[in-house]
């Protein structure tokens, strides 16, 4: 089995947002820059320099970068030391965990029916429903015949959507006859039969519930010229927050979500802030299959 290190953290992370029993139980040793620490030991685990890696067998390690502020700096020292992103190493708040090793981060699971914050307030709400709608100003409606809403949930957005719009909404759980049954969590994505350039693929806070974002935006672009995003910024998040709530499958920016779009032939023609939260981005496919 792959041996599980973390790398940086102890700015903060590793003792006040990690959960100490994953750490016990599931991480081999801890690598760090800091020569103060190099040489010690945290519950009961050594703490190396990085050079410790260079020593190991990079199919047989995953690095888990620790640390929320320098995790950009890290990251370019591990591709200098030869490693790669996603096969080597990744940002450890987005681990979900293993046959091996837990996730570190302390985690609220959501549930749509005992949350504090329940349905009716997350999904009914004044803020949401005004997010929908500046969403649904974002859709040509006379170029789309098709929207098809990921993590849809009690599809709200219909009461934005002209009648001769076909609408398809995707959650994990079924809200209403029509929701497609897809799970994003085990990279379930629905098969479409519709014209791409005829659909538009509207994904409203949501995209940090899929493990595997990049995937999820690859499945998005095979699928539609026009894709609606909107994502409340990692950056966005406390430090209270992230120990007492967090309930993502991953950590990601919204330079990472153009970068992604980009890669994939997209650009973003629209983007607005919402309410100094989320910010609401439109990209269009830039160039005819």
């Amino acid at each position: 089995m792959k041996k599980h290190i973390i790398f940086g953290g102890f700015d903060y992370a590793v003792r006040w947002e990690m959960d100490q029993d994953a750490i016990y139980r599931g991480i081999d040793y801890f690598v760090d820059n800091d020569p103060n620490l190099i040489g010690t030991t945290y519950l009961g685990k050594p703490v190396y320099g990085p050079e410790k890696l260079l020593e190991e067998d990079p199919d047989n390690i995953m690095i888990l970068i620790g640390s929320i502020i320098y995790h950009t700096e890290i990251e370019f020292q591990l591709k200098d030391m030869g490693f790669e992103e996603g096969i080597h190493y990744q940002w450890g708040i987005g681990f979900c965990g293993d046959e091996r090793c837990s996730r570190l981060w302390k985690h609220i699971e959501w549930n749509d029916r005992t949350q504090n914050n329940n349905l009716s307030t997350v999904e009914q709400g004044e803020y949401t429903l005004s997010r929908l709608r500046v969403v649904s100003r974002l859709i040509d409606f006379t170029k789309y015949d098709t929207i098809v809403d990921i993590g849809a949930a009690n599809e709200r957005i219909r009461a934005f959507l002209p009648g001769n719009i076909r609408y398809l909404p995707v959650d994990y759980i079924r809200y209403s006859e029509e929701t497609i049954l897809y799970d994003l969590r085990k990279n379930e994505f629905p098969r479409l039969e519709s014209d791409s350039k005829r659909t538009c693929i509207i994904l409203i806070a949501t995209i940090m519930y899929a493990p595997d974002w990049k995937w999820l935006l690859r499945r998005i672009g095979e699928n539609c010229d026009t894709f609606i995003c909107s994502h409340h910024d990692f950056v966005r998040l406390s430090r209270e927050y992230r120990r007492t709530q967090f309930n993502n499958n991953n950590v990601v920016f919204n330079h990472q979500i153009i970068l992604e779009m980009q890669h994939m032939g997209f650009q973003m023609t629209q983007a607005y802030d919402f309410r100094v939260r989320d910010t609401i981005m439109k990209f269009e496919r830039s160039c005819s299959r």
